[in-house]
């Protein structure tokens, strides 16, 4: 990993991104960039004024923070819609990584789609950090839900190679739908059949999911395996709350030519609605 973007609109969540981007770097021996987007949509002089003031506050959080002194740090003002500004810079400095803050979670029920960091992630062309929890420490312990697709495997390799995995506590989990059993019951078919077409289709995910890791360069990667039958959004969740990981890794596919209107539903719904860092990982269809 050579640079590391991170978007700051100078708020909590953004300071907790940055933090976060500044530890990955200094890890990583990489380049930090902050970058801050001033909205264009205003007159001229409102553009100039707000754009003196963002460089003038980048430089001093550059020159204040202890966690950002001893960096190879940079600010970098833009002007533009935030996730098209954020989107554009990370991806002409030719970033390996871009890190933002969490979206905000509004009361009694959540907000995703629309926000600033829904339209990075579904706009971005190279691998998306949204920062949800404390970044005093580096992360110990990883849960990354797999499909068995490219998408996934690449999700894999990619985290891997920037050095975001932990070594060990690090398990892929894969749900499967065994969707035939509630029809079977549903038509009266005895229950010890049931249970053995439920028992075989444990058999045939977790072989699945053996030879889908077999051709995976992890490394040194020290890994558990994880099936579970049920619906993958709510699954995920469960397992995440009982794990507690500090990380969760997960691919995405991307569109070339268009711009998508929607994340994929697992997707969007976990980063709905888990509390840890997410790594996202775009995959371009041909």
């Amino acid at each position: 990993m050579q640079l590391v973007a991170v978007a700051t609109d100078f708020s909590a969540r953004s300071d907790r991104a940055v933090r976060r981007a500044a530890l990955i770097a200094r890890d990583a021996g990489a380049r930090l960039v902050l970058v801050h987007v001033v909205d264009d949509d205003q007159p001229e002089r409102i553009v100039a004024a707000e754009c003196d003031l963002a460089e003038t506050a980048l430089a001093d959080a550059i020159r204040e923070h202890a966690y950002l002194s001893d960096l190879r740090c940079s600010p970098l003002v833009v002007r533009g819609t935030p996730f098209d500004g954020i989107v554009r810079a990370a991806q002409q400095m030719g970033a390996d990584l871009c890190v933002i803050g969490s979206h905000r979670r509004a009361f009694l029920r959540d907000i995703f789609v629309g926000t600033t960091a829904e339209r990075v992630i579904r706009n971005s062309s190279i691998p998306v950090l949204m920062a949800n929890i404390d970044p005093a420490l580096r992360y110990t312990s990883c849960l990354a839900p797999v499909e068995l697709s490219d998408c996934s495997g690449r999700a894999l390799t990619v985290a891997r190679s920037l050095g975001l995995m932990p070594r060990t506590r690090f398990a892929i989990l894969h749900v499967y739908d065994a969707a035939a059993a509630g029809m079977l019951s549903y038509a009266g078919v005895h229950k010890g059949n049931v249970d053995d077409y439920l028992a075989q289709s444990r058999v045939e995910a977790v072989r699945d999911l053996v030879r889908f890791l077999e051709p995976l360069d992890l490394g040194d990667i020290d890994y558990t395996t994880l099936v579970k039958e049920g619906l993958a959004p709510s699954t995920i969740v469960d397992v995440a709350t009982e794990m507690r990981p500090d990380l969760v890794v997960i691919g995405t596919h991307g569109r070339q030519g268009t711009i998508r209107m929607l994340l994929g539903s697992v997707t969007e719904e976990l980063l709905r609605r888990l509390r840890q860092d997410i790594l996202v990982v775009p995959v371009r269809d041909a």
